[in-house]
Order: C-alpha cells, then sequence, then structure tokens
C-alpha cells in the first residue's frame, strides 16, 4: 500500500504528513526522537488500514524529514502538545488513537493526560513509561554542545547510512529502505541527518524538563485505554525498564503492559507485523473500533 503525503500548517509550524488508508477510525502516530520520520509506520501502517480497517496518519515532528524545524522553545512537551492539538484540529481528527514509538510514546502520554477527550485509545510502543537518563548537563545549551560533539550525524556515502541502519534494525526490507533515506539528505558530497544536533537536543531538553512519569498520575485518572508493548533487547536495559514498567503499572494500574521477548527498542523496524497486529487485535477489542 502506497502512502499519501501532504504538508499541513498547524500553529507555527509546516508538517509533512503520511496517511496509509482513506477511511476507518483514524490512528495518529508520532516518531521516535533520533533519524527517525513519520515512514517509521511504513510497514506497520499499511497492516493496521488494509487488514484492521484503520485510516493511519503519521506526522514528520518539527526539524524532522521533511517539516522545518521550530524555534527552541517549541520542542518543550507542552508547547508539543499544543502542535499536535493543532494539526489534529486541521486534518479534522477527534477523537483519535494515539500510536507512539518512544518519543512519541512520551509525548503521547502528555497529549492524554492534557486532552483525554481527543483521545480514543493510546498505543505505546516501549516509550512513555520510563525516564531518561543522561550525562550531558542541565542546560539546552550543554546538552547542545555535547551532541554537536558526537560524530553521529553526518556520512560519507548512502551505504554508510544504510549499512548502519541495517545493523540497528538487523532486517532489511524496500520499505526500510525509504524510511531510512527520508531521514537523511545530501549535502556537499556527504549524507546529513535532517534532524542534527542543535534540534536533538532540544527535543531531549525538552523531555528532561517535562519526562514521562511527571504526568502518569493525571493519566490515571482518565479512562483513556491504555496499550504499552515493552523490549527487552538489549538485555543490559533490562534492569531499568522492568523497573520503569512495574512503576508505570502501579501508576497506572488501568493500562495494559505486554511484553516482546527478544524485541529492541525500535520493535516498528525489527517486527513490524507482530507489532502492528498486536495494536490493531488490540483495537479491536474496544469499542472505538
Amino acid at each position: 500500500m502506497s502512502h499519501l503525503d501532504r504538508v499541513v500548517s498547524a500553529g507555527d509550524a509546516e508538517l509533512l504528513v503520511r496517511e496509509w488508508g482513506s477511511e476507518g477510525p483514524p490512528i495518529f502516530f508520532w516518531h521516535a526522537l533520533g533519524d527517525h520520520t513519520s515512514l517509521q509506520m511504513v510497514e506497520a501502517g499499511p497492516i493496521l488500514a488494509e487488514e484492521y480497517g484503520f485510516r493511519v496518519l503519521g506526522a514528520d515532528a518539527p526539524g524532522f524529514g521533511g517539516s522545518p524545524r521550530v524555534h527552541d522553545s517549541g520542542y518543550q512537551m507542552d508547547a508539543l502538545v499544543e502542535l499536535a492539538a493543532s494539526l489534529l484540529d486541521a486534518l479534522a481528527l477527534d477523537p483519535v488513537v494515539w500510536c507512539g514509538s518512544s518519543w512519541g510514546g512520551i509525548l503521547g502520554v502528555h497529549f492524554a493526560a492534557a486532552h483525554p477527550e481527543r483521545v480514543a485509545a493510546l498505543a505505546l510502543v516501549d516509550g512513555g513509561y520510563l525516564d531518561p537518563v543522561h550525562d550531558y548537563g542541565e542546560t539546552l545549551d550543554e546538552a547542545r554542545a555535547f551532541w554537536q560533539s558526537q560524530d553521529r550525524w553526518r556520512f560519507q556515502s548512502w551505504s554508510e547510512v544504510i549499512a548502519k541502519a541495517r545493523e540497528a534494525f538487523q532486517r532489511w526490507s524496500p520499505g526500510l529502505d525509504e524510511y531510512v533515506r527520508s531521514a537523511f539528505r545530501e549535502d556537499n558530497g556527504d549524507v546529513v541527518s535532517t534532524v542534527g544536533p542543535d534540534v536533538y537536543a532540544a527535543a531531549m531538553h525538552g523531555i528532561d524538563r517535562s519526562p514521562p512519569s511527571s504526568v502518569h498520575a493525571r493519566l490515571a485518572a482518565t479512562e483513556v485505554p491504555i496499550l504499552l508493548l515493552g523490549a527487552t533487547e538489549p538485555p543490559k536495559e533490562n534492569v531499568r525498564r522492568i523497573e520503569w514498567r512495574e512503576r508505570f503499572s502501579k501508576t497506572v494500574p488501568h493500562a495494559e503492559v505486554r511484553i516482546f521477548q527478544g524485541a529492541p527498542h525500535l520493535m516498528l523496524e525489527a517486527r513490524p507485523d507482530e507489532t502492528a497486529r498486536a495494536i490493531g487485535d488490540w483495537l479491536k477489542s474496544l469499542p472505538y473500533a
């Protein structure tokens, strides 16, 4: 299934929106933080549209892929929540299933806590339940200096970019190729990340100032159905993951938590079919669908 692409004005931003399917209850997707775009849904989106009858829409966040960046303040969580609300208004979507991978899950718990009436269900793909850990300083300037020093934003060729992605995802497909290329651009003979260290640092700083746990109690007070799909790879992260999943379950007891044994953090890339069907089957069990 091909996707429809268009640019949508929302607040002060111009956002590239991709869509799979034109009818059915809407699923709104927000991607992970890093070299990602809405094409993170490139394989799961068609499954949810064709097999389950959903209309799947995803946006490239400001400064990612095909969407121009916004001011640093626009990456604070409250600003992103209102940007997402403006985008849903522009798309005439209300209510939606919010589906988020990693950063998209973090924004999802903030959005559902702020606007529970606009969220029919919340699907968290290994995100939104644990707070970040870092050692790059407390201020945005410190974070920016740290990420600017990292050798991860520029590559000598597309083949170098693809090789790195293949290693991370442990599989490859034409869809993944399209997805990875959407997060990079050519610049003076090199291939560079569209996000870059400045936007990445601003987004990370936004999470640090408003971590997901800061809204878990408010989320618990809503009646929004919640599904958390948890990863187990790499094993070195599991002690922290288990601790935070237990905290999340205690604070938000109505959330359903499912563990995908052997799945890495980027589940939509590594196991798109299983991830899509877990979300689709769960949604079909709800009145929304």
